[in-house]
Parts: structure tokens; sequence; C-alpha cells
């Protein structure tokens, strides 16, 4: 989860389409599989999780911080993954942490029931720096708004087999 994080941070940083292109390309080309195929079907937009809501984020968050702070926090900043990530007290025990595989995290959502959902993603959550709970939340949301279309992707894809990117 803290590579595919790194690269959608880096995208979403990079104004420049052919930049954006070789940033995703390289990913497949240093990651093993799934976690590159779940990379790609998360930057098209191809995945979606029937229970994980957004609900259940505002509800994790609003039981360890004061209600209050969190609704003018997600107010000012105006993107309940990143105030959510921002304002999460993560144990220490958690600083090094890997966290979970992006693999995992799918499988994870995918399978887990809608009681399950809540423990497992406060876990995640737990494990992951800023970084990587913004990653985590954006992908459990279905919205990574990080200026890629599912086309340009699949661009970036396509350039993996002659070599272009």
């Amino acid at each position: 989860m803290k590579r595919f994080a790194a690269l959608i941070d880096r995208i979403g940083y990079e104004p420049r389409r052919n930049a954006k292109i070789r940033l995703i390309a390289d990913y497949p080309r240093r990651t093993p599989d799934p976690e590159r195929g779940y990379a790609l079907a998360a930057l098209t937009g191809s995945l979606s999780f029937r229970h994980a809501k957004p609900g259940i984020i505002r509800e994790l968050i609003m039981e360890r911080t004061d209600p209050v702070l969190f609704r003018l926090s997600r107010d000012y900043v105006g993107d309940t993954s990143e105030t959510v990530a921002l304002m999460w007290r993560a144990p220490p025990s958690s600083i090094h942490s890997e966290g979970p595989l992006l693999s995992e995290v799918v499988l994870g959502l995918a399978r887990a029931g809608k009681a399950e959902l809540p423990a497992l993603i406060a876990a995640w959550l737990d494990e992951l720096d800023e970084t990587g709970r913004w990653a985590l939340l954006k992908l459990i949301t279905g919205g990574l708004r990080i200026g890629v279309s599912a086309r340009l992707a699949k661009t970036a894809a396509a350039s993996l087999g002659n070599g272009i990117a």
C-alpha cells in the first residue's frame, strides 16, 4: 500500500501528461503481480467495494477525535480522506510498519462483510503513515481525483509493451 500511496501522491503533484504516463508505466515494471494489476484497476476507476462507504470513515474518525473538530477540519480542508488521514492518531508502534499490501486491502474490502469493515479499516489506518492513510481512504471512497483518467492510465499500460514509456 505504501508504494501505491507514493505513486498516487507523485502523480497528484505532476502537471505534465507525459510525466504522468511515465510514472504510471514505471510502477508495473517495478511492482510484482497482483499489486500492479490492482494499482491499474484503481487508477482506471475499475474498483468498487459494496460495503465500504464514506459513512464508515466518518464514524471511525468521530470515535477517535472530537466530532466538532472533525467537522470544522473537514470544512476547512474540503476533503474527507485528507482530513481523516491527517487527524488519525496511529499507535506509536506502527510508525515503522510497512502496512498492508494493496492486494490485501482490495481483497479485504471485497470479502469483508458490513459489520467487519470498521475494524478492518481502523487496523489498516493504524498501520499506515499519513500518505498511506490518504491513499487507502481514496481507494475506499472510489475517488482518487489525482488528474488521471482511465484513458491516460490505459495509455501508460499500453506503452509497457512497446518500450515508449
